[in-house]
């Protein structure tokens, strides 16, 4: 029961934490309309860095390469 319990608190601490750094990722790159045009192409470019770092992470695209490399082969 004590093991649950502990088990569902930890659940809890990571999506509190996951979701807590989503946000702070979201608010770092969303475009405003009194940012200048540099900062503006500067957050573009750190959206991007964060979709591509979440597509490496992705283990279906990890799959996918190892499948595409195995048939390169």
């Amino acid at each position: 029961m004590e093991e649950d319990q502990d088990r569902d608190e930890t659940k809890n601490g990571i999506l509190e934490k996951t979701a807590n750094t989503f946000k702070w990722w979201n608010n770092l790159s969303t475009l405003n309309a009194e940012d200048p045009f540099w900062i503006g192409g500067l957050k573009i470019l750190v959206r991007l860095v964060g979709i591509l770092v979440l597509l490496a992470l992705s283990p279906l695209v990890l799959l996918g390469m190892l499948f595409a490399i195995i048939g390169a082969m």
